[in-house]
């Protein structure tokens, strides 16, 4: 301002008059008629010195008055006024002063169109072209504002100022370059939507038609993507009557028949522009899609027009933009499925649908593959793809599959299988169920698939192409499976086949329509495919089984002749390996459509079956055959001998070829070699698979040549041959299942077998004895041969009697001769048998009947045939011994009496082995034996015949039981004891000690062996207990290469265990070590050997193999081993009953073993002498362990995937896994092994409890961490799991046992207590311990389980009430009761037993006083002592101690776990356990009391209080923010969550809210506050009001509160308002929102250096987040005013360097920065005071000046740095440099202001997030805001140009971190990978 006007004293009273005039403004201005009082003041100070002055005096004021003085809710006469004092002032200041203040006045004006009155709108356009027009290039910056200013009056056509308006536009367009004016039109229509109607009314108008390169640079300027971009806005806007006027548009303006159209636009734009545009047809508008169409088909109305429209102009744009979509990688679900519903639509404009469909449908199944494969919406996609594929022709798309094999099939890349991928995608996951596709599509793609292998077969790359071959034939199997019978099925018109394919030779070719023989079918399928005709029928029937099998089989001969008996072999790069899959998949196939030819043959007419023979010759003929019967014993690969002789044997079954093919001896010789070979312990993953093979080949030979074969190996002259051949015979017996009549197809060998029992060379017998231990589940099959033999008829008894020692006996007499040594043989087997099999074949011979045609042949035995039905073979071998040994010969026959004495000798043998089970014989057959025994003993002793001499073994064995046995049977009843004959059983008994011995009752054995046991016990353990006895039975046990013998040890073991008892520690403890490191062994070299295998089978390299020379057990051994395991686990627990001590040797329980090594398995304290406690634990421990190694990944997968396998058909015969035979042995031996475990655990839990405790002992060890509450996994517990496996351990009983077993714990404590005696050891369990297991395990149960918690119901609560009634003892078990009643009561809630009344209420009752006592304990309040108990292990171990100083300090810990001492640091067990219930508390009790306690209002705000009481509150008065235990905090929000309880805590809440210190916490304790406030909010209104008013601008009353105290408890209160409106929704104090806009007006008033003008920005932030825009309106004349003001101080030559102005200059900042990410509507009108918000961000010149205040302050920066010539204050520098509380630093490299746009927009495309650029705290100084002020314009303009919407969640988070002061902002915290580049992360 001029000097001299200041000096004026006219002037001075002009500044007077009008300073007074504007102070009346906040005093007198209450209504509408005093706004136009004020402005007639006004408007008369003005006029009176216009002349004299042209200088506005307080012109920002007068500015906010008259901009106030335009709102919307004042009547136009206020209006008409104030434009009055517009006119008059300027009119005054002329037009430079006028353009120099543009952005003052501009303010008012330019918003006000949109709500004019009527007779104010022509006094508004009069000011505009009065005024503003004349301004001419001055108006540049201001174009867009200044469009958007006048538009409204375009939006509705035919309005009285709707020509004036548009006069004005074509008036202003003519002010600057059109292409300029249309930029700033586009700008227009993206960032205000609003105004779209109307801007594109004009462009309709006025836009000109654009057809050359030329127009676009005179009509759009250099580059029209501005404009592209604004019509995908506008497209993409809500209301249809907007995306109808763009397409008008495009339609008229921009056709696509234009031939530069590619000159127009670029490719990217109108790719842009064809997603944008093909969208509306989402909207099912009819309307929007014909113009849709109009413009992608041209005017024309002819159909052929429009297609030859669309495929010139139309089609290339909107298939790139279509696969664009297709391959987006959007992530949510809507936008994957958008592109599918865009066709779906479009489909139905077929000129359209159908070319695009045709272009694009493999690039929409490849996108769709992809997504399939990343998406998690896979399901919901599909779903959406196939409505869509439903729509297209079936042709279409196979149509599609087909060519895209025929190009990329096979691929020059031998690695590269995308085409058949695909073809596999589709069949595999599209729903193939139509006809046309099953019985046409298929059929023919598997043909030409085949022919294509055929001729790849036969091409020098062959092996090169291996990867591909194998996906073909995969895929090949897939579509086979799909194909239905109905396919194969033969025409009932049939034609002689020689006079059908004469026939066709005559055919012409074009004619082939339909498909018959002699047509070549890979040119037919090529016809059909390329010449779409419906008259093609496709290939079925008969015709398609030849057309499959003819290249198949071709494919096959090569294969076998190139790649597995011949040259192709010995590459180098080749191995049989490779060959495997390939050969197999081809076999496979094979075998399926020879399944489907013989079902069709079978369903076929008589026609067909009279000429079956030469239909199969004509099919099946050929070389391939031979090529397959040598892969049968040419190769060593057992996958390919499996596939090859599969594949032969089912063609023989199926009687497609000729079972003579086998017929030769020497044939079957040469492939039964082979795969015998293959039974070799070596092979064990094979076994399976050969023995069913073997089976097979028995089955379709004429002859019985594979018995002859068996016979031959077993009588071999080389006696290693012929063991093997033991061995090897041995497995295929085992393996065959019942179905398989063993003992008759293959009795010859089955008796040499039984011969080898009784050889004198111990190696041979040991191999029988193998052989016969693994028969136990199939002794029956022995049994039938042998009742043939001494059932003869030609055997004739006579009876007689004989006097012995004056008694008389009755005999019988053999009445002729017969055939001796065949009897003797059978008796002598089967005592051989017996001592061998032991009880297995004693139970299988009391079990299994004799079949009816057997019996009948008998009769003699029995004198008649009364009733034979249920005669088992025990009595029918009973009666034949008997009769036997009965029998003499007459002196006529003395000859025979040799033979005659050794069938007595073995017919008495055998009836003592059958007498070891006596519980298997009935009682009459037992006095029939005990009498015949009598007469017979004594005729022996007579007639002095002698024994056989015992062997070694059980020689040892006998005396054994003359010791120990000598005296058991004094007082016993008649009857014959179970103990007694049970331990008579033979060495040689049966191999696992099963279910036969789990039929003895426990409880009489144990009785049986408590009288004059001492006696006997004594010389037994003289005899046992020396070192070197144990030390023969671990060797005996552990050694590997005594496992053949482990099943004769075992028996040995098990059946002397009744004379161990004395030598428990000696004896029976090294025991169970031994056979627990022979378990632990044989797991460790199972998970080594697995792993090594699925390593390879992992990358499909097949190549592994298993050494099983390292696997020191079989899986046979190992059931030993766990048979042992058990028994003498059931031993010692049953010794344990008879409380006998055990021994007191100082043997060390740490023996050696076979290793050389100790069994370290079992360490014990030798003052326990409980079993249970010193074996439970350890035992299942290692059971748990090894169950759980078919448990873990990846040994579950290969198991679950081969059961699944297993329940296919034709698993067995395809073989199409490379490994699968190792992965069935795997799935046999899990299910035994797993098995196994469960009946052990069952077994020993049902009579000890001590069991399920030591699964607790168990699940504690596995989690230390236990009562902190802390577990090892987030999974279920293997633990848990097990323990609900076993059938006995049901949760009734699991939680009845712990509850008992707690409850004696505690009493233990009581008695301890009192009495002050030494008490007995218990385990290291404590009460709490199994209450918190009892926790786990019931949350652990399924959900829909119910009736266990019901029955247990009573036992639990008579539980808790004796505890609780003794809170004070108890107070340690309270909290473990409240969890543990917790989940009880979660399941209970739910059922019918909760809604009894009086049920109801004991639970209700009990709980809650439970709680309350836990809520005491929390607060501290229970008792004034520390509650942490003295246990009864603490109390005795300290007697234990007194007693004996030397004691090991390990055992004087508590019965709490280790774990429960080893607390976190800083934190003794109070606080710790404190803190446990606070949580229990906070997320399982109080988010479920209003569960518990149904209608029970009261019950729940009675809790609740003392919730608040003890905890909540004194933890709220200690701290404050972040010091609030978050525990507390979550508890407060919960109680925040239940209505009623509201009052109980909104004080103590409501006084942390008015704390200073409130705001020091972080961002996850303000999320849980902003529930708590809303709630606040919702309840008490008035609060509002209360925080409101606190703000205060008046110096406050108080004495010695300073004026810095007072700025701050301002910005405090204000802070708290901010925070209360942050919490709320969107226009939740939208009522208030005017006492909050006149609370800020009168803190604007003071001082910049006041601290609450930061709080100011931060509010009015916060504020355009939770009010509408519009609603705002009446803020902006007062916040643009006063950012004017601010502005102006900074463009002073001294810049301010207050910290306190720097600060208030950084929130004004970052308002600005938000409002230009929002981008509101209200605020574009603004825009441009701020910022360059047109094109001239990009283009403007470097020496034309801004008129942007932002702009002006960073050239006044860079002018100002270059004048002082600091470095220090350059623009890299303060980039670089750090400033205070900036959370993320600049990116290392900025693009410069003077880069062009391309560079900067690159970063960023449609569809991205654009965020503020400012996230500091505070500031130092100006220049580390110089990037932003100077680059802020250019992001604008990006973001707006990249359609980039605003990142609401980052905005929210930013708010979130400018109220707190609990830590600096984290950006990484909100990450979105869509936010746009790196512009959008600018931050300082």
């Amino acid at each position: 301002m001029d000097q001299n006007l200041r000096k004026d004293p006219r002037y001075k009273k002009y500044v007077s008059s009008v300073e007074k005039i504007l102070f009346l403004f906040d005093k007198e201005v209450n209504e509408w008629a005093d706004f136009i009082t004020f402005l007639g003041k006004l408007l008369k100070a003005f006029q009176a010195n216009a002349k004299q002055f042209n200088e506005i005096p307080f012109k920002l004021i007068v500015g906010k008055r008259l901009a106030q003085s335009l709102n919307r809710a004042l009547p136009h006469g206020v209006h008409q006024k104030a434009l009055e004092v517009y006119d008059c002032i300027f009119q005054s200041i002329g037009p430079d002063i006028f353009a120099e203040d543009l952005s003052i006045y501009s303010q008012g004006l330019f918003p006000l169109l949109r709500y004019a009155k009527l007779p104010v709108k022509p006094q508004l356009l009069e000011i505009y072209e009065k005024y503003y027009f004349p301004l001419r290039k001055r108006l540049r910056p201001v174009m867009k504002a200044f469009i958007t200013a006048l538009l409204p009056g375009l939006d509705e056509e035919g309005s009285e100022f709707y020509d004036k308006v548009l006069s004005l536009l074509d008036n202003l367009s003519g002010i600057v370059e059109q292409s300029y004016f249309l930029q700033c039109m586009w700008l227009v229509l993206i960032t205000s939507p609003s105004l779209r109607t109307p801007a594109l009314n004009y462009l309709k108008r006025r836009m000109p038609k654009i057809t050359s390169k030329e127009d676009v640079a005179f009509v759009l300027g250099d580059d029209p993507s501005l404009m592209i971009r604004a019509f995908c806005a506008t497209l993409g806007d809500k209301e249809a009557l907007v995306q109808r006027n763009l397409l008008i548009l495009l339609v008229a303006s921009f056709p696509l028949k234009d031939k530069n159209v590619g000159e127009i636009m670029k490719q990217d734009d109108l790719i842009l522009l064809m997603k944008s545009a093909v969208s509306v047809v989402l909207r099912k508008d009819m309307s929007l899609s014909r113009w849709l169409y109009a413009w992608l088909l041209g005017p024309d109305e002819s159909s052929e027009h429009q297609i030859q429209h669309f495929q010139e102009y139309g089609k290339a744009g909107l298939v790139t933009a279509l696969k664009d979509m297709f391959f987006t990688n959007a992530r949510d679900l809507t936008s994957i499925q958008r592109p599918y519903k865009i066709l779906i639509s479009l489909m139905d404009k077929w000129q359209i649908g159908n070319p695009v469909v045709q272009e694009i449908l493999v690039d929409i199944l490849i996108s769709l593959k992809d997504h399939m494969q990343k998406s998690v919406f896979s399901k919901e996609l599909l779903q959406t793809a196939q409505m869509f594929l439903q729509m297209i022709p079936q042709y279409v798309l196979w149509m599609k599959l087909y060519n895209l094999v025929q190009e990329q099939f096979p691929s020059s890349d031998s690695q590269v299988t995308k085409a058949l991928d695909l073809v596999y995608f589709v069949v595999q996951e599209i729903k193939l169920h139509e006809e046309e596709i099953q019985q046409i599509h298929l059929p023919l793609f598997l043909t030409i698939l085949l022919y294509k292998l055929q001729v790849l077969a036969k091409s020098p790359e062959f092996i090169q192409h291996f990867s591909q071959i194998e996906s073909a034939l995969l895929l090949a199997q897939n579509l086979i499976k799909e194909i239905p019978q109905a396919a194969f099925n033969q025409p009932e018109i049939v034609l002689n086949f020689s006079e059908e394919s004469k026939k066709s030779e005559t055919l012409d070719d074009e004619s082939g329509l339909e498909f018959i023989a002699g047509i070549d079918p890979v040119k037919y399928i090529d016809d059909y495919y390329n010449e779409e005709n419906e008259n093609f029928k496709g290939i079925q029937g008969f015709a398609l089984v030849e057309a499959l099998l003819k290249p198949l089989l071709d494919l096959i001969n090569c294969l076998i002749s190139r790649c597995v008996v011949g040259e192709d072999q010995q590459r180098d790069n080749f191995t049989l390996d490779n060959m495997t899959l390939i050969l197999d998949r081809s076999c496979g196939l094979l075998r399926k459509i020879s399944k489907h030819f013989t079902i069709s043959l079978e369903q076929s007419s008589r026609n067909f079956i009279e000429i079956r023979n030469s239909l199969i010759q004509k099919i099946f003929d050929g070389e391939w055959i031979h090529s397959l019967l040598k892969c049968c014993y040419k190769v060593n690969n057992f996958l390919i001998i499996d596939s090859a002789l599969s594949t032969i044997i089912d063609l023989i079954d199926r009687k497609v070829i000729s079972p003579t093919l086998l017929d030769p001896k020497q044939q079957t010789r040469i492939i039964v070699n082979k795969l015998w070979s293959f039974l070799n312990p070596n092979n064990v993953l094979y076994h399976t698979r050969c023995v069913q093979l073997l089976w097979n080949l028995q089955k379709v030979s004429s002859a019985k040549y594979v018995e002859t074969v068996f016979c031959e190996y077993l009588t071999h002259k080389d006696i290693a041959v012929r063991l093997s051949s033991y061995e090897k015979f041995g497995i295929f017996w085992r393996l065959s299942d019942d179905s398989f009549n063993v003992s008759m197809a293959f009795s010859q060998p089955m008796f040499l077998m039984l011969d080898t029992l009784r050889y004198e060379n111990p190696t041979n017998r040991r191999a029988g004895e193998i052989w016969m231990r693994s028969q136990q589940d199939s002794y029956s099959k022995l049994l039938d041969p042998m009742i043939t033999i001494i059932c003869d008829p030609s055997i004739v008894f006579c009876s007689t009697e004989i006097i012995i020692d004056k008694e008389k006996f009755a005999f019988f007499l053999y009445e002729r001769p017969f055939n001796q040594a065949q009897v003797n043989y059978v008796f002598e087997t089967m005592v051989t048998v017996c001592r061998v099999s032991g009880q297995g074949f004693l139970r299988a011979l009391r079990e299994s009947y004799v079949k009816t045609e057997i019996l009948a042949d008998c009769g003699w035995l029995w004198g008649s045939v009364p009733s034979l039905a249920n005669v088992t073979y025990t009595e029918l071998f009973i009666r034949l011994a008997l009769r036997y040994i009965e029998t003499e010969m007459p002196e006529m026959l003395s000859s025979m009496s040799v033979l005659n004495e050794h069938i007595h000798m073995h017919a008495t043998d055998l009836l003592n082995l059958i007498l070891t089970r006596p519980e298997l014989v009935d009682s009459s057959l037992v006095s029939m034996i005990y009498d015949v025994s009598l007469r017979k003993i004594l005729y022996s002793i007579r007639t002095k015949r002698l024994d056989l001499q015992a062997r070694l073994l059980h020689l040892l064995f006998s005396t054994v039981i003359i010791i120990g046995s000598s005296k058991i049977t004094n007082g016993r009843s008649s009857s014959p004891s179970p103990s007694i004959f049970t331990k008579k059983t033979s060495l040689l008994s049966e191999p696992a000690f099963s279910e036969s011995t789990t039929s003895l009752s426990q409880q009489s054995l144990h009785e049986g062996l408590l009288k004059d046991e001492k006696e006997s016990s004594r010389a037994l353990t003289a005899t046992t207990s020396s070192p070197l006895f144990i030390k023969v039975l671990l060797q005996a046990l552990s050694t590997p290469s005594n496992r053949p013998l482990l099943q004769q040890w075992m028996d040995f073991i098990i059946n002397t265990f009744l004379y161990f008892r004395q030598s428990f520690n000696t004896i029976l403890l090294p025991l169970l070590g031994c056979i627990c490191e022979q378990l632990q062994l044989w797991k460790s070299e199972m998970q080594k050997q697995h792993e090594i295998l699925l390593a390879d089978c992992i990358d499909n390299k097949n190549t592994a193999s298993i050494d099983m020379n390292e696997f020191t057990a079989s899986d046979w051994n190992v059931n030993t081993l766990f048979s042992g395991l058990e028994k003498t686990l059931v031993f010692c627990l049953l010794d344990s009953i008879s409380n006998s001590s055990v021994d007191d040797s100082d043997v060390s329980v740490n023996e050696p073993t076979a290793s050389g090594g100790t069994a370290p398995i079992f360490v014990f304290d030798h003052g326990n002498s409980d079993p249970e406690q010193k074996v439970f634990p350890h035992v299942v421990s290692i059971l748990l362990d090894i169950w759980g190694l078919f448990r873990k990944a990846p040994f579950s997968e290969l198991i679950s995937n081969e059961a699944t396998a297993k329940n296919k058909t034709d698993v067995t015969t395809d073989g199409a896994n490379a490994n699968h035979s190792f992965k069935l042995s795997l799935l046999q031996m899990s299910e035994k092994v797993n098995s196994r475990i469960i009946k052990i655990l069952e077994r020993l839990c049902k009579n000890h409890r001590e069991l399920i405790e030591a699964f607790v002992e168990l699940w504690c060890q596995e989690n230390p961490n236990a009562t902190e509450n802390k577990f090892n996994s987030s999974d279920e517990s293997h633990i848990i799991q097990l323990l609900k496996l076993i059938p006995s351990c049901s949760p009734q009983k699991v939680i009845t046992v712990l509850l008992e077993s707690s409850r004696v714990r505690s009493h233990a404590v009581q008695l301890a207590s009192r009495a002050r005696k030494p008490l007995t050891k218990q385990n290291k369990l404590s009460d709490v311990l199994i209450l918190k297991f009892l926790e786990v395990y019931t949350d652990s149960l399924s959900a829909n389980i119910e009736e266990p918690f019901v029955d247990v119901w009573q036992q639990c609560l008579s539980y808790v009430k004796d505890f609780s009634a003794q809170a004070t003892i108890y107070k340690y078990l309270l909290p473990s009761l409240m969890r543990f009643m917790t989940v009880i009561l979660l399941r209970l809630s739910t059922t019918n037993f909760f809604k009894e009344n009086r049920t109801q209420r004991e639970m209700q009752d009990i709980y809650q006083r439970v709680l309350e006592y836990c809520v005491q304990i929390a607060g501290r309040s229970f008792d004034q002592f520390l509650w942490s108990r003295r246990t009864a292990r603490e109390d005795e171990d300290t007697i234990i101690n007194a007693a004996d100083g030397n004691e090991d300090t390990e055992s004087s810990r508590s019965s709490t776990p280790l774990p429960d001492e080893k607390k976190g640091a800083g934190k003794s067990k109070e606080e710790l356990t404190i803190e446990q219930v606070n949580l229990y508390l906070a997320n399982s009790v109080i988010p479920n009391l209003r569960r518990f306690f149904l209608f029970e209002s009261d019950r729940i705000i009675q809790i609740l209080s003392n919730v608040m009481y003890y905890i909540i509150a004194p933890a709220l008065k200690k701290q404050t923010g972040n010091a609030i235990n978050q525990i507390i905090l979550d508890m407060l929000c919960e109680l925040s969550q239940i209505p009623s309880v509201y009052p109980r805590w909104r004080k103590e809440v409501w006084d942390v809210f008015i704390d200073n210190r409130f705001f020091t916490m972080n961002s996850a304790y303000a999320k849980k506050w902003h529930g708590i406030m809303k709630i606040i909010m919702i309840s008490e209104k008035e609060r509002f009001l209360e925080i409101l008013n606190r703000i205060s601008t008046s110096p406050t009353n108080t004495l010695f509160t300073s004026k810095d105290q007072e700025s701050y408890n301002r910005a405090l209160n204000l802070r708290r308002l901010s925070f209360i409106i942050y919490c709320g929704k969107m226009d939740q104090y939208l009522s208030q929102l005017p006492m909050v806009q006149e609370k800020l007006v009168e803190l604007l008033k003071l001082g910049l250096t006041e601290m609450v003008h930061v709080e100011i920005y931060l509010c009015l932030r916060i504020l355009l987040c939770r009010i509408t825009n519009q609603h705002l309106s009446n803020f902006w004349p007062v916040i643009l005013t006063e950012l004017i003001r601010l502005f102006g101080i900074l463009q002073q030559e001294i810049l301010p360097e207050q910290p306190e102005v720097l600060n208030v200059f950084l929130a004004s900042c970052k308002f600005l920065d938000l409002l230009f990410v929002l981008q509101t509507d209200e605020f574009q009108v603004y825009e441009w005071i701020f910022i360059t918000d047109t094109i001239d961000v990009i283009y403007r010149s470097a020496s034309e000046s801004s008129y942007a205040q932002l702009d002006k302050l960073g050239e006044k920066l860079i002018v100002q740095h270059e004048r002082s010539g600091d470095s220090k204050n350059t623009q890299a520098n303060q980039i670089s440099k750090k400033p205070k509380r900036t959370s993320s630093p600049l990116p290392p490299q900025l693009p410069s202001i003077s880069s062009s746009s391309t560079s900067l927009i690159s970063h960023s495309t449609g569809g991205d997030l654009k965020r503020p650029m400012l996230t500091m705290r505070t500031i130092t100084n100006l220049g580390q805001l110089e990037f932003f002020v100077r680059h802020v314009s250019l992001y604008v303009y990006q973001s707006t140009f990249s359609l980039a919407e605003p990142d609401l969640a980052y905005i929210e988070s930013l708010l979130e971190n400018d109220l707190l002061d609990g830590g600096d902002f984290v950006e990484g915290n909100y990450n979105n990978n869509n936010s746009s580049g790196s512009l959008l992360s600018w931050t300082i």
